[in-house]
């Protein structure tokens, strides 16, 4: 194991260096919209083409790298993700901004997808999943370190901006510098998205309204945190917080999750986050102790929700299918996201600040009530043995998802 770890040093360099500027880069953009005069509405909609691009990606990549290869593609979606940061600077307007967030979202999922193609290429099914977990580790505590990157300059300056872009560019370094082949990805099987919908109802939906929360928390966390009054450094720790949250608990729930009916957790969890976020909405911003404690909470209770729903999949689903319907998560995932800024913005202009909180506890309400539902009316159906959990984030790739469903068909 060791030895497969330091083969994919180069790996997790480039992909810490990616999610390090990522990380800046989307509360930057939240922070610098609100301070250029941006309304909370256009903001959400800029910050959700993110997502819309996010779901083409997954989409076109896959052909790109059947058609080209996965170096070329990397190579070429790296040199646009790393343009993006710089065209914000130079032109700062609400439609070349969602443009730019659109093709983003695009690129940074192709990157993933042809660096995780090359993770996958190197795990075998005794390192699978600790290799994925390793692979997600890094990638929150870089995202977490980007915050307080917010802090070097002025966001209404250019220099963040161009920080961004040069953390792009050196992720690409020893990447491409490797010797180590991407593993070609051959095509997988088809499975109609309202016949995946009858056979996983509570996966789909489940997920489809948690990742509204996931959206409003990546696409409006920023924006929320100036508008109640945070100092920039302050605005990191709240960003920072919700994402160590996930690293510190995520292990801890999916433990549980392996150890009682799945959906039982997701009540708890889904209950649980809703008195978290009520208290959110409720607290003030003066209690800055208080609002880090209560966003640690939120990811660490909310976060996890999107392994347990893989993992709720590969009970239900045999291995091979849960690979082949890994396209069709994503997806969900990617629309849930991309509502959820717009929507949250729109009740942050009506109701105020407090619509944030409002907003993350109606949707793990709603989350909780369709697991209890579930637990009523039918019993747990297994195909073969229960699939373990695997902490997977919600901004996975299709080939992160893709490994989730095979580690969780090996144990």
């Amino acid at each position: 194991m060791r030895h497969v770890v330091l083969s994919l040093w180069a790996l997790f360099a480039g992909l810490g260096l990616l999610m390090l500027g990522n990380g800046l880069q989307g509360t930057l953009l939240g922070v610098r919209a609100s301070l250029s005069g941006f309304g909370t509405g256009t903001t959400g909609v800029v910050m959700a083409c993110y997502y819309v691009g996010y779901m083409l990606g997954s989409v076109i990549t896959p052909p790109l790298i059947r058609r080209v290869g996965g170096i070329r593609v990397f190579a070429a979606l790296a040199s646009l993700v790393s343009f993006a940061p710089l065209a914000h600077a130079l032109v700062v307007n609400p439609v070349a901004w969602a443009l730019l967030r659109l093709l983003a979202g695009a690129c940074m999922v192709g990157v993933f997808i042809v660096a995780e193609s090359w993770l996958n290429s190197a795990a075998t099914n005794a390192t699978r999943g600790r290799l994925l977990a390793i692979y997600l580790l890094v990638c929150q505590i870089a995202m977490a370190g980007g915050q307080y990157l917010l802090s070097f300059a002025d966001p209404r300056g250019f220099e963040l901006f161009v920080l961004v872009s040069a953390l792009f560019s050196l992720a690409v370094v020893p990447i491409a510098l490797t010797r180590r082949a991407v593993m070609h990805q051959g095509p997988t099987a088809r499975i109609p998205l309202p016949v995946l919908m009858k056979r996983i109802p509570l996966c789909l939906s489940g997920l489809l309204v948690t990742s509204l929360a996931y959206g409003s928390f990546y696409g409006m966390g920023a924006v929320y945190a100036l508008e109640v009054g945070l100092e920039r450094s302050q605005i990191a720790s709240f960003m920072a917080s919700t994402i160590m949250g996930a690293v510190v608990l995520q292990w801890p729930v999916g433990m549980l999750s392996d150890r009682m009916d799945r959906r039982r957790l997701i009540v708890i969890l889904c209950a649980a986050v809703t008195v978290v976020a009520l208290l959110l909405a409720m607290v003030p911003s003066s209690q800055t102790t208080l609002l880090y404690t209560l966003m640690f909470l939120f990811g660490g209770l909310s976060f996890p929700l999107y392994g347990i729903f893989v993992a709720l999949a590969g009970d239900m689903l045999a291995a091979e299918e849960l690979v082949a319907a890994s396209s069709k998560i994503l997806l969900v995932n990617g629309m849930g996201s991309a509502i959820g800024p717009i929507v949250v913005a729109w009740l942050m202009h009506t109701v105020g600040n407090a619509g944030y909180g409002l907003f993350i506890a109606a949707a793990h309400a709603v989350v909780a009530v369709l697991a209890m539902r579930s637990l009523m009316s039918s019993s747990p159906q297994v195909v073969g043995h229960a699939a373990h959990f695997t902490a997977i984030t919600p901004q996975a790739s299709v080939v992160a998802t893709e490994m989730a469903g095979r580690v969780a068909g090996e144990n």
